[in-house]
């Protein structure tokens, strides 16, 4: 049976009232195609087979390691885009499957649109610069691979400057062309978190973004933790896969879990978020998990101010 992500259905993933969602998340939500089919029987048996059989091969694990797979990533973004004369489309991450199962309200479905899941990020990024980045000065997007949140960014922040910080050097040159040829007010450096800079100061009322870019640090988020509270941004917005949230008890979440630990995925992060809330040196502003892909919710956001 053929079921349809509505505006109700986007709202209930963010917590608010289907009257309080912004007038570009509705334009955006009716627009695409969000049908989609929950996977049962011998289908599912078959998805969870998969998801088993990738967790007992050899995968490759997060860390400094792989910042080389990163720059050749981009690399790829980079060529594309200055041969479609700089055609922003050109910028969506390659690791983005078109036409794959994901998960959705803690089910595995399989799309209609081949581009579901870039839509529903268009859709959770209009959200979350109009919600919670509404009035920055600045806005510092950090592991920002080939700039393409950036892109979104500023049409909703058009009188905000654009950060994007990457540990691949090839960041800093796309960030340059969109700068060059598509007008966008960005600039671009190279940032590793794993060391953050000491230099690197903000723009006062700043905003800070990480989108599927912590779990490349693996456990080694105490720095930059530690860098964000001593440059105390106005507010932090981290989209990303985290391992307190599933349920241990749940079949489609613990395997999510034990895709992370396999990966050396972000764990502890959101249990040390909590502490420094305990502690009255951060609030913790919302936290909604929304959908995700194949192996695991990647698209859940934490929001949170320093005090």
């Amino acid at each position: 049976m053929t079921s349809t992500l509505t505006v109700n259905d986007f709202a209930r993933h963010f917590g608010i009232p289907e009257h309080d969602m912004p007038a570009a998340c509705r334009e955006l939500i009716l627009g695409r195609d969000f049908r989609y089919r929950v996977m049962t029987g011998a289908e599912r048996d078959a998805v969870i087979l998969r998801v088993l059989k990738t967790l007992k091969a050899d995968l490759e694990v997060s860390g400094p390691g792989r910042q080389p797979r990163w720059e050749a990533g981009w690399g790829e973004n980079l060529k594309e885009f200055i041969a479609s004369n700089y055609d922003p489309s050109m910028l969506v991450p390659k690791f983005v499957r078109r036409k794959e199962i994901i998960r959705l309200d803690g089910e595995f479905v399989l799309p209609e649109s081949e581009t579901f899941e870039t839509d529903y990020v268009c859709v959770l990024r209009a959200w979350i610069f109009s919600r919670f980045f509404r009035g920055v000065g600045a806005l510092y997007e950090f592991g920002v691979g080939s700039g393409h949140n950036l892109v979104e960014a500023a049409k909703y922040l058009p009188a905000a400057k654009l950060v994007g910080l990457d540990w691949a050097q090839v960041s800093k040159q796309i960030l340059d062309e969109l700068r060059l040829h598509c007008g966008i007010n960005v600039e671009g450096h190279v940032f590793d978190l794993n060391k953050p800079d000491p230099s690197l100061q903000f723009e006062p009322g700043a905003g800070v973004l990480t989108i599927g870019t912590l779990e490349q640090i693996g456990g080694n988020f105490g720095p930059f933790i530690d860098f964000l509270l001593e440059r105390k941004p106005k507010v932090c917005v981290h989209v990303e896969t985290l391992y307190e949230v599933y349920d241990q008890d749940n079949l489609v979440d613990w395997l999510a879990a034990a895709y992370l630990e396999k990966r050396n995925y972000l764990r502890g992060f959101l249990a040390r978020m909590r502490e420094l809330e305990a502690e009255r040196r951060i609030r913790i502003i919302d936290l909604r998990r929304t959908f995700g892909s194949f192996y695991h919710d990647g698209y859940t956001y934490l929001v949170w101010e320093p005090l």
